[in-house]
């Protein structure tokens, strides 16, 4: 949680147009909406932890929502996304002709779009995204062009080898991610005390995702 937050809070420092008061109150809202969740976090916690007035807050932000929606989320979609272009750019490189195995293994190791670093923290505000999903498209509205085109490149070419199945690529992807996120949910959201072998979990997951994109046989 801790890198979580610390991410957060650099990319708060680092946004231009932030008065001093404003990336405190940032800084709280990151800090209590990570701990004690969006919905069980009042304006006053906000202001007690950032030590100005409630007034300030509503003022400078107006409402509890904009904070999060406006504000947060954004930088949040910043940080994911710039690691996880970083990420797909790196396997291009370095592993262009791999089977397409090993790029579901990258991605489920790397947990590409959402490091589970960052999951332990951003399941707060992945929650809230699940109940609006005007939200949740704007999010996915903003991830980089650069991220999907690498992507969906990475995907053409295993479609060319036949190594996978003819669908459009936003097809594909979602069900690589509905898989990942899910299984994300369920150990983080639904049941977090539930015990896990890591490698294991690994080879499960590619082996589902492999198994389900397979094209069928002539």
């Amino acid at each position: 949680m801790e890198k979580f937050v610390e991410a957060l809070k650099q990319k708060i420092r680092s946004k231009e147009g932030l008065s001093p008061k404003m990336q405190d109150i940032l800084d709280a809202c990151v800090v209590l909406f990570s701990t004690k969740g969006f919905s069980n976090t009042s304006t006053k916690d906000i202001a007690k932890a950032a030590n100005v007035a409630e007034g300030t807050i509503y003022k400078h932000f107006g409402t509890k929502e904009n904070l999060l929606y406006a504000t947060i989320f954004p930088i949040l979609r910043d940080i994911i996304s710039t690691e996880a272009l970083i990420q797909v750019k790196r396997f291009r490189n370095s592993a262009e002709n791999a089977p397409f195995e090993r790029f579901v293994e990258f991605i489920v190791r790397k947990d590409v779009m959402m490091p589970e670093e960052h999951f332990q923290s951003g399941k707060i505000f992945l929650t809230e995204m699940m109940y609006d999903k005007q939200r949740c498209q704007e999010f996915i509205t903003m991830i980089p062009k650069d991220l999907i085109e690498g992507i969906y490149a990475i995907l053409d070419g295993y479609k060319e080898k036949h190594e996978i199945v003819d669908w459009p690529n936003p097809v594909i992807w979602q069900f690589i991610m509905s898989i990942l996120f899910g299984n994300h949910l369920t150990h983080y959201v639904l049941f977090t005390d539930t015990k896990r072998d890591k490698e294991a979990e690994i080879v499960y997951l590619t082996q589902q995702i492999v198994k389900g994109l397979k094209p069928d046989k002539q």
